[in-house]
């Protein structure tokens, strides 16, 4: 009997052979490996086994259970591990991308569909399987980029005459209310020009040792904003007065580059305009742009007070100064006023816009996907990416990043992630594979190169395209920010982040300083709560990667104020205040704040400990 079996299951097993099936992608064993449960491993493996051909009786599909604590401790704890792996060590190529997960995107059981049953048949039968052929890359056309926002493919499909079905976008202004208590738009000049170098008076004095160092350290290309204002500072006063028509470019120049303007920096570029005001010496619009932006990117939020400083400036640039405003003035003015809530201004500065003829650029069309986004509108934000492709302009990651911004802003995460998963799919057909630029020079120049790129090769569509063909559509650490941002601030949801950790890892991203703050962001959002996954444990790993790689020098993780704020508010909800005044202290020794920071961050501290608000856990 037991010859016969073995006979038996010999036959079976010679007439049935399973299908040599190819293994997924390595970049997902990690994934997999965490994210799941045991129960969906195993019911993996066995559907590789050959299915008998025999009737089996309907049962209800299991639900996948959520991950236990413990997994969710290892999925977290491994992912911020590898996400703060130094960048040297990474060796994951670019060219890996990780693609769409559903298991760990979204926990529910999902029925057989009618391909898999197709495949089971075939497998039962021993039929050829289809041969698969790579994937042709090709360059991505107007559709592609069109596509990656074809979030409701119904209403807003790439197909071929279906766009001509969709109503025409409607110009802002067309909807322009009145408002109040705004100042009226200068006068248009006309036939103003640059004034020439020779206008200029002689400097006073060109054997200044203090002149002499200024001019050297102007001359540096690295040269910084503090490093400029500190030596601009040791001339008598006032000291635009020695300097040439050229130092006085250079010295704005050095001024107004900078990563981030702050009311420092604001303060120290206003006096020299004031300066420069004061000896009646002329500036130029550039310098005049730079100003008014001054106002309105030197705080997180732009009120009221910074719209109207920025409109009086804009006044006097051109009815005292005779300086004719052109689109980066108005690009100025329009973010302000949508950053501020002031719609109507900003439609109104759109409508001047248009009589004075001015042609929108890249800066203009992608300051409208945010104002749309603003104001809420899902709908006009695709009509506004839909009209930034069609004026041929120039996609790359830092525009769909903004797209993401306006649908997360506009109430439509789902459409958010949905462009993301666009990113990466058709990133792996792009023909030139290149990250994105590394720092904030590197992105400031390339978007200022793309902005000229389109402008000059508009005509002709075959050096437009190979430009196009050049740019990374590339997730970057801002893309990651944003939505850890939402994620951390809004749905709590622990382990979509640490899923997004793990994909920045196998992008070959380097950990950012801004991913932190954003992590401790959730847990002052989240923790200190009974029963949430944000417990003070995983408070004290991410506490320990930071301190980490702060430790190592690297440019990207440094400590700076709102990374303290956060972190000292997560402490004080998630850890008490013994602890929050140890974090404080460790802070404090890897801190060099800026004028203003630390008396903020004091400020802050003192109310947050006087509090009744903390819970050890």
């Amino acid at each position: 009997m037991a010859t016969l079996n073995a006979s038996v299951e010999r036959k079976f097993s010679s007439a049935v052979k399973p299908v040599k099936r190819p293994l997924g992608p390595q970049l997902f064993t990690f994934i997999f490996t965490f994210l799941q449960p045991a129960t969906l491993l195993l019911l993996s493996t066995l559907k590789e086994q050959p299915i008998k051909a025999t009737t089996r009786k309907h049962r209800p599909t299991p639900s996948t259970p959520p991950p236990s604590p413990r997994q969710l401790d290892n999925i977290f704890i491994d992912a911020l591990a590898k996400a703060c792996s130094c960048r040297q060590h990474i060796r994951t190529s670019v060219g890996q991308v990780i693609t769409s997960n559903r298991g760990y995107l979204y926990h529910k059981a999902r029925r057989r569909n009618a391909y898999e049953a197709g495949r089971q048949k075939r497998h039962l039968h021993r039929a050829a399987m289809p041969p698969c052929y790579p994937a042709t890359i090709r360059p991505l056309s107007c559709d592609d980029y069109l596509s990656i926002l074809d979030y409701y493919r119904e209403s807003y499909s790439t197909q071929v005459g279906c766009l001509a079905e969709l109503p025409p976008a409607t110009p802002i202004f067309s909807t322009l209310k009145t408002e109040t208590a705004v100042i009226s738009p200068p006068e248009v000049h006309t036939g103003i020009e640059e004034p020439p170098s020779s206008a200029y008076e002689q400097p006073k004095d060109n054997d200044s040792p203090a002149l002499s160092h200024l001019l050297k350290v102007l001359d540096r290309d690295d040269c910084t904003h503090e490093e400029a204002f500190e030596a601009y500072s040791a001339l008598p006063f006032p000291g635009v007065s020695y300097l040439s028509y050229s130092a006085h470019r250079l010295l704005f120049r050095r001024l107004s580059v900078l990563e981030k303007k702050g009311r420092i920096s604001k303060m120290r570029y206003l006096s020299v305009v004031d300066d420069m005001r004061s000896t009646d010496l002329p500036m130029t619009s550039a310098e005049w742009n730079s100003a008014m932006a001054f106002c309105g990117q030197c705080f997180a939020r732009v009120t009221a007070v910074d719209v109207e400083n920025a409109l009086r400036m804009w006044k006097e640039m051109e009815q005292e100064a005779n300086v004719r405003g052109g689109t980066v003035t108005f690009n100025i003015l329009f973010d302000m006023a949508a950053k501020a809530g002031k719609f109507g201004l900003a439609e109104m500065v759109l409508k001047e816009m248009e009589d004075r003829e001015l042609e929108y650029n890249r800066y203009s069309r992608n300051a409208f996907i945010f104002y749309h986004g603003l104001r809420g509108d899902g709908d006009a934000v695709r009509r506004a990416y839909r009209d930034y492709v069609e004026a041929g302009e120039i996609v790359d990651t830092v525009v769909l990043n903004t797209v993401i911004t306006a649908l997360i802003r506009a109430g439509e995460p789902a459409a958010a992630e949905q462009v993301y998963e666009r990113m990466k799919q058709l990133h792996t057909r792009q023909t030139g594979h290149h990250m994105p630029p590394g720092n904030w020079k590197e992105v400031r120049d390339l978007g200022r190169l793309l902005n000229r790129a389109a402008q000059l090769f508009k005509k002709d569509p075959e050096k437009l395209q190979q430009v196009r063909e050049e740019q990374s559509i590339t997730p970057d650490v801002q893309t990651y920010a944003q939505l850890i941002e939402y994620h951390a601030s809004q749905t709590g949801e622990l382990q979509r982040i640490a899923a997004l950790l793990a994909e920045m890892q196998h992008l070959g991203l380097p950990m950012h300083g801004r991913i932190f703050t954003k992590i401790f962001k959730g847990f002052s959002y989240h923790g200190g709560v009974r029963y949430s996954s944000w417990t003070r444990a995983r408070l004290e790993t991410v506490w320990e990667s930071m301190i980490e790689v702060v430790d190592q020098g690297l440019d990207d993780v440094r400590v700076v104020k709102w990374m303290v704020f956060w972190a000292v508010r997560a402490f004080e909800l998630c850890a008490g205040r013994q602890r929050t005044l140890e974090i404080w202290g460790e802070l404090r020794k890897r801190w060099d704040p800026g004028e203003g920071d630390l008396e903020f961050v004091m400020s802050m501290l003192k109310s947050t400990l006087t509090g009744n608000s903390g819970h050890h856990r």
